[in-house]
């Protein structure tokens, strides 16, 4: 299994993204923030070892798009989405990508990035 260190967060929600940040920190991790899926994208490439993404971003792409791209771009990336709103079906996320309802624990996140299942390739 592979070290993951840097999350790329993607959050529309100002204070939710600074709490979920704010806790990866805490828990030892390097969050990158981003507020929408274009300036998730802009960031996303071969340096981050995972993403959590909402899927309502507001105007634009939503998280599942941000997603879809992650998982064709980087096909080895832990991907999870969450939403307080939208429950998709597993036809909507990409493989391998795992679905939390909001409110969730950040614990559970993380824990299941470090699954097997989610490791990234050697």
């Amino acid at each position: 299994m592979s070290h993951i260190s840097k999350i790329l967060v993607v959050e529309d929600n100002p204070l939710l993204l600074l709490d979920l940040c704010d806790l990866l920190t805490d828990l030892g991790y390097s969050p990158l923030p981003a507020t929408n899926a274009g300036a998730g994208a802009h960031l996303l490439d071969a340096s981050i070892d995972a993403l959590i993404t909402d899927i309502e971003l507001g105007a634009g792409p939503d998280g599942l798009a941000l997603a879809r791209l992650a998982a064709s771009t980087l096909p080895h990336l832990p991907i999870i989405v969450v939403s307080g709103g939208v429950r998709p079906t597993a036809a909507d996320l990409p493989a391998g990508a795992l679905f939390f309802p909001k409110p969730y624990r950040v614990e559970t996140l993380v824990s299941v990035l470090h699954r097997p299942s989610h490791a990234q390739a050697a």
